[in-house]
C-alpha cells in the first residue's frame, strides 16, 4: 500500500505542474498583454524551460518524490477539487499559498526575463559601439545582473536551494502597490502621474556630471548587492527565508531607498512641481511596499529577531 501510495503521488506532483504550467504557457500566448510586450527570447526561454520540466520532472519525481511529497500545484488544484467536491469550503493555508505563488510566477517571470533580455541586448550593443563608455555599461550590467537573479528566482524552488516559499503578501494593498511598479501598470500610471527621472541626465558641467554618476554608481552597485544577497530567494511578494548579509545587515530596505535615492538625484537638473510631485508619489509607494511587506514578514518570528538586531527601515541611524 505505502509503495503505491508513493507511485500515485509522484504521478499526481508530475501532472499538477502539466496542468498548471501548461496553463501558464496558455496564458503567456493568448493574453493581449503578453502577446504585445514580451519578446520573442522571452517566450522561447520560458517554453523551452516548460519542455525541460516535462521531460526531466518525472526522472525528479520518480528518484526524490515520496507518498508525503508536495508542490505548489499539487497542493493548489488539491484546494480545488476539494472544494468542488464540497470536502472544504475554502483553501487550507498551504493551499492558499501555492494559489498566490502560481500567480506570482505566471505576472513576474516573464516579467523578469523581458527585463534581463533587454539588459543584456543593451550591454551587446553597448560592446559593439567600439568604445567603452563606463557609466551606461556600468548601470546596465548592474541592472542586467538584478534581474536575471530574479528570474532565475522565479523560476526554481528547491529545498536544497533554500528559497521554499514560506508564505505570500496575503492583502490586496500589498498586492497593489508593488504591481503598479512593473509594466503594464506602471505604463497605464504613467499617463497620469508625471516622470522626469532619466537615468543618463546630464547635470551643469561634465565634472559635475561626472561627480553625480559616481554616486548613482554607487546607490546601483548597494541596490544590486541586496539583490546578489538574497539570491535564490529573490522575488516579490513571498517570504522565501530571512536575508541578514550586507546590505541587510544595515538596513532593512536597502534596495528600496537606493532606488528612491537614484530617482530624485537624477530628476534634480529638470526639476518642476509637477515631477517633484510624481516622484513623491512614487516614494510614497516604495515606502507602503516596504510597510506591507514588514506587516507580512513579520508573522514570522525570524523576521521578529531580524529586526531586533538592524532597528534602521531606510537610512542607518536615521529611520
Amino acid at each position: 500500500m505505502r509503495i503505491k501510495a508513493a507511485w500515485r503521488r509522484k504521478l499526481q506532483l508530475y501532472l499538477s505542474g502539466v496542468i498548471i504550467y501548461s496553463l501558464g504557457i496558455l496564458i503567456l500566448k493568448y493574453l493581449p498583454y503578453f502577446q504585445n510586450s514580451l519578446r520573442t527570447e522571452t517566450h522561447n526561454i520560458i517554453f523551452n524551460i516548460y519542455l525541460t520540466y516535462l521531460i526531466i520532472a518525472p526522472f525528479f519525481y520518480l528518484i526524490f518524490a515520496n507518498r508525503y511529497s508536495e508542490n505548489k500545484p499539487y497542493l493548489f488544484l488539491r484546494g480545488i477539487f476539494n472544494i468542488i467536491l464540497r470536502r472544504q469550503k475554502s483553501f487550507q493555508q498551504d493551499e492558499k499559498i501555492a494559489a498566490l505563488f502560481i500567480l506570482v510566477k505566471i505576472f513576474f517571470l516573464p516579467v523578469m526575463f523581458n527585463f534581463t533580455y533587454g539588459n543584456i541586448e543593451h550591454l551587446i550593443n553597448l560592446s559593439k559601439s567600439g568604445r567603452f563608455i563606463w557609466y551606461p555599461f556600468i548601470f546596465t550590467l548592474m541592472f542586467a545582473i538584478d534581474t536575471a537573479i530574479f528570474s532565475f528566482g522565479y523560476t526554481f524552488e528547491f529545498k536544497k536551494l533554500k528559497n521554499v516559499v514560506k508564505s505570500v503578501e496575503p492583502t490586496f494593498f500589498g498586492w497593489f502597490v508593488t504591481l503598479i511598479c512593473y509594466p503594464p501598470f506602471n505604463w497605464m500610471t504613467g499617463n497620469y502621474i508625471p516622470w522626469g527621472a532619466n537615468d543618463y541626465v546630464s547635470f551643469w558641467s561634465p565634472t559635475i556630471t561626472t561627480i553625480f554618476r559616481i554616486v548613482l554608481i554607487i546607490l546601483l552597485v548597494i541596490y544590486t548587492w541586496a539583490t546578489v544577497s538574497l539570491g535564490f530567494k529573490a522575488s516579490n511578494l513571498t517570504n522565501r527565508g530571512i536575508v541578514c548579509k550586507f546590505p541587510y545587515s544595515v538596513v532593512r530596505h536597502p534596495a528600496y531607498i537606493s532606488k528612491c535615492l537614484i530617482w530624485w538625484i537624477t530628476l534634480i537638473p529638470v526639476i518642476s512641481w509637477p515631477f517633484a510631485l510624481g516622484m513623491f508619489f512614487w516614494t510614497v509607494i516604495y515606502f507602503f511596499r516596504a510597510s506591507t511587506e514588514e506587516r507580512h514578514l513579520g508573522m514570522d518570528p525570524e523576521y521578529q529577531e531580524y529586526k531586533k538586531k538592524v532597528k534602521y527601515k531606510f537610512i542607518p541611524f536615521i529611520w
